[in-house]
């Protein structure tokens, strides 16, 4: 019990100081977020891209959106190559320390820089939040925590330039000090993740969780996660028999990952859920708050834009109640006006929702499907006439692939196989929060997704051909049809 409230109480005084910035900016916040971008225009100025577009010589805001183009990551990609093979100095004056791999919207991966200045810039987001969680939740400190702990599937990989990819452990965004005493309130040890696959980690994680009857707080991403987990408690228990003083459960509650709240309700009944805020493998958009009715922007992380329907950019301190937003990051890592093509609302005043991806984009569960990326897969598998990929709301969460040829196993499992090359679709396949692709038989396939838009309100004129859908009822839609 010592031990527990005492690395509690170590971390959350480790929290004050970036808790005391966030305070501070958020009384100015177009002041907090201007010094960030005029110190990351000093510190890279001498870099590459930093030369190319003359950092050195901006002096305003205005001046850097009009010199310094809003980019995608393929519009990246050539500069992060240069790092990739061990260059140095390219988008930032800060040393690489390592890549850290995310699925692409085109390809199945991207790599992204991670230097000092990014992983501080992290945890200034992160202490803000755990502070003000331990501010209002005081019962946090009596017990100890989970955090969700994933095997390591992939094998460990160097870049030609020597860098390494991946962080070992999720504690490695937190400080030196913080990964200490962290460790002391884990309910489950790190070194679960070393398990071989997802059934020996969820088992030895549950094993952990049995032990550990002062358990205060769970944090993963989906619920989903948490949802599958749960299917590993001992025969005849219920979470409440085993953690009586669980006070709060941290997830994704907005978007897509909605869907899955009803179950974790009805498995902790009364438990407190607080959503989390919006964070990218790139950089941190929001962070929660105990008082906000949504979380806020994290204003001491990145220098942040809002893009409007008009595509004009705006800043945080300029952003209309009601009005949705795409947003743009610099971060410390090198990344300029770098699109997310996440899109937010303003549901009050300094509070942020997140609402979906920008495109065509599918996101159940986190596997961030592209229409870009599920056509390459469908094309490499060379079926002929109508093919179209949907999401199908079971348990678990699947794909259909809705095809004319009568060898649908086949075919789904081809397409499957160049799915599971998207980072974040393997995760998810191999967490279990997506089953297969399965594949179904439609006849007379084009005129069926014709009528189907038609239902959906698109105008006859207006509809186009696409190997991905979004929306959850194309199994009906496409009457006639039948499993493979």
């Amino acid at each position: 019990m010592i031990k527990p409230f005492l690395g509690n109480a170590l971390w959350t005084l480790s929290n004050a100081a970036a808790s005391r910035r966030f305070r501070r900016a958020r009384r100015n916040p177009r002041q907090a977020q201007e010094q960030i971008l005029f110190d990351f225009l000093k510190k890279n100025a001498p870099s590459k891209y930093g030369q190319k577009y003359d950092y050195a010589s901006i002096t305003s805001v205005d001046e850097y959106q009009k010199r310094v183009p809003i980019v995608t990551y393929e519009e990246l990609e050539p500069w992060v190559r240069r790092i990739v093979e061990g260059e140095q100095g390219v988008l930032t004056t800060d040393p690489v320390l390592m890549l850290e791999k995310t699925s692409g919207s085109s390809g199945p991966a991207k790599y992204i820089p991670y230097t000092e200045s990014l992983r501080t810039e992290f945890q200034n987001a992160v202490g803000a939040w755990m502070h003000d969680l331990y501010k209002n939740h005081t019962g946090l400190y009596g017990g100890r925590q989970y955090w969700s702990i994933s095997p390591a599937t992939r094998e460990k990989e160097i870049t030609p330039g020597g860098l390494p990819v991946g962080f070992e452990d999720d504690s490695e965004y937190l400080s030196p000090f913080a990964q200490m005493v962290v460790r002391w309130v884990m309910a489950v040890p790190s070194s679960v993740a070393k398990s071989t696959d997802m059934e020996t980690c969820r088992k030895k994680t549950m094993e952990a969780l049995v032990q550990c009857r002062d358990l205060r707080f769970l944090s993963v991403w989906n619920p989903s996660f948490l949802t599958t987990l749960m299917e590993h408690l001992p025969a005849g228990k219920r979470p409440a028999d085993l953690w009586p003083k669980l006070s709060l459960i941290s997830c994704w509650t907005d978007g897509a990952a909605s869907r899955f709240l009803p179950d974790l309700k009805n498995l902790f009944p009364g438990i407190a859920i607080q959503g989390k805020g919006l964070l990218a493998t790139e950089g941190v958009v929001s962070l929660p708050l105990v008082d906000s009715p949504a979380p806020v922007p994290a204003i001491t992380s990145h220098f942040l834009e809002f893009i409007d329907e008009s595509g004009k950019a705006r800043l945080v301190d300029e952003l209309d109640v009601g009005q949705k937003y795409t947003v743009v990051q610099t971060t410390g890592g090198g990344f300029a006006r770098y699109s997310l093509d996440d899109q937010v609302e303003v549901v009050a005043p300094g509070a942020i929702r997140f609402v979906g991806r920008n495109g065509q984009v599918s996101d159940l569960c986190g596997e961030k499907l592209s229409e870009a990326f599920v056509e390459s897969a469908i094309q490499k598998t060379g079926l002929p006439g109508f093919a179209m990929l949907a999401p199908e709301w079971d348990k678990p969460p699947r794909y259909n692939l809705f095809i004319e040829s009568e060898n649908t196993e086949a075919a789904a499992a081809k397409v499957e196989s160049y799915l599971r090359e998207s980072v974040h679709y393997d995760y998810c396949r191999k967490l279990g929060q997506l089953g297969p692709v399965q594949g179904i038989r439609v006849t007379d396939g084009d005129r069926l997704y014709l009528k189907g838009c038609e239902e959906l309100g698109q105008k006859v004129g207006d509809v186009k051909p696409a190997y991905l859908r979004r929306e959850l009822d194309w199994l009906e839609k496409l009457e006639g049809c039948h499993a493979s």
